[in-house]
């Protein structure tokens, strides 16, 4: 049932829009309408949604609470106020009747609060979201973090002479585990695959495999004629590179370079720079056959280096040292390291509180400081684009996916959490229409000493609220036309 639930992406989407932003718009409505009664604020309206009305829930307490049609958001509504204006003293009049008939005794409005109380209510919904991330991102340190238990290594050679060859082990394999036991690096496989005496059995994950694969390999090796060396792996071949002139292949180890064993992509690049425009003489490992290559580097004008055309690892510079094989020639088999193996770990009460202040810290920091990063080129304005909601549910239905798929519940309440930090750090922006907004008018009150007319001020509320929706259009239509996943698949 779930796996044909997470086999469509509309609806995964939904649902993730439905756990994310709802829960964060009312907890965010919540904070607002809990300081509203610490202050004494009547509260006429408690709104899930934007208007249109699409129906009342319940009245409690004198409170109307609202389902509305737009879901972009929601509102609390006090006495005289529409959604982002004030209503003038005899809509105020009349909301005040309202309020008696609802049997609420002495209802105030907001404008007839003090300028602290006011700045109290309209922060309050930030400081809900705040306090929702800091108590999800607990949750998730107690359900546990992730502890990294051991290394693996990707099997991408196996020779027709090797030990492993009448095995059930193939290219592609992650090996996880000897003898049940894990190691850390891919030194510390070899050390233990030549410290076996007789049958090991190795723990295989496969692509397509959900379960660890058990793999019995008879091992006669002996650690005196331990061959092994270290070289930079072929990923793949740029279109019309010098590479593909020379015939260098996908799969090529290159072992040589003028001579000179290379035992890393950095040295290969740093040897390439220096050689540049210049035939060089490569040796290559191509199954169990060396084969030499001449290549002539090419000038690339748009970064001003030496280009062979040949792929080690995708863009991320944290793959690069994986593509550095190791060649064991006394077992036969060609290997990379993989990514860590990991396990959750629960923490304990006094770990899960730092370590979620913490995350709040960087989360924020990282929020605030991308204009920044934007602008000096150090972050994809791609992955740091503006989403709407339609971007919000496509966002949180891979995580829920993923979370799903990898029984790791804990990422997507850590999603959840991110999603109310930015809408509680959003609010307090000086916006108009937004709680920022509202506050920066009540700092400009006590600074002046009088107040700026409501009708003035909700004038220019309503005047933000018409460009926020028009841009909420912008983004929801980009988020739909172009959507954000697709920088993660």
């Amino acid at each position: 049932m779930i796996q044909s639930i997470l086999g469509n992406d509309l609806l995964i989407g939904i649902i993730a829009f439905i756990l994310v932003l709802i829960p964060a718009v009312i907890i965010h409505e919540l904070g607002h309408f809990l300081a509203a009664k610490a202050v004494g604020i009547t509260i006429l309206e408690f709104g899930i949604g934007m208007p249109p009305k699409m129906l009342r829930l319940f009245r409690l307490g004198g409170t109307d609470y609202t389902l509305n049609w737009l879901p972009l958001g929601g509102f609390v509504r006090p006495i005289g106020e529409g959604i982002v204006s004030q209503g003038g003293d005899q809509e105020t009049e009349s909301d005040r009747a309202e309020a008696l008939r609802r049997g609420i005794q002495n209802p105030k409005s907001v404008y007839e609060a003090k300028p602290l109380e006011r700045i109290m209510f309209m922060a309050a919904g930030s400081i809900a979201n705040f306090l929702m991330a800091f108590v999800l991102l607990t949750v998730v340190a107690l359900l546990g973090l992730p502890e990294i238990i051991g290394g693996r290594v990707f099997v991408t050679d196996i020779s027709p002479e090797s030990v492993f060859s009448g095995s059930n082990l193939q290219v592609s394999d992650a090996i996880e585990t000897i003898n049940d036991e894990f190691f850390d690096t891919r030194a510390e496989f070899a050390e233990r695959l030549y410290g076996v005496e007789g049958t090991a059995v190795l723990g295989v994950r496969r692509a397509g495999e959900q379960d660890l694969i058990e793999i019995p390999v008879t091992l006669d090796l002996d650690p005196s004629t331990m061959d092994t060396s270290i070289h930079p792996l072929v990923m793949g071949i740029s279109e019309e590179s010098a590479a593909e002139s020379a015939g260098i292949e996908a799969g090529d180890l290159i072992i040589r370079f003028n001579g000179d064993l290379i035992n890393s992509f950095d040295e290969l690049r740093a040897r390439t720079q220096v050689n540049g425009g210049e035939p060089i003489l490569l040796v290559v490992l191509r199954g169990n056959e060396e084969q030499e290559i001449t290549i002539t580097p090419r000038f690339d004008e748009a970064d001003a280096q030496w280009r062979m055309g040949v792929v080690f690892a995708s863009s991320q510079d944290s793959l690069i040292d994986q593509m550095n094989a190791t060649v064991d020639r006394s077992a036969g088999i060609t290997y990379i390291d993989g990514i860590p193996l990991e396990r959750l770990q629960p923490q304990s009460l006094g770990v899960a509180i730092p370590y979620a202040w913490d995350q709040m810290g960087f989360v924020l920091n990282t929020i605030i400081s991308l204009p920044a990063q934007i602008l000096q080129g150090t972050v994809d304005p791609e992955l740091a684009r503006p989403v709407g909601p339609a971007g919000i549910g496509q966002l949180g239905g891979f995580v829920l996916e993923q979370s799903v798929t990898n029984q790791r519940p804990g990422d997507f309440l850590q999603f959840i959490a991110l999603v109310s930090l930015s809408l509680g750090l959003t609010n307090l922006l000086p916006i108009p229409a937004l709680d920022g907004g509202r506050i920066l008018f009540v700092l400009i009150e006590i600074i002046r000493g009088r107040p700026i007319t409501p009708e003035r001020e909700g004038l220019v509320h309503l005047v933000g609220l018409v460009i926020l929706l028009s841009l909420m259009v912008l983004v929801t239509f980009n988020d739909l036309i172009n959507p954000i996943t697709n920088a993660f698949r």
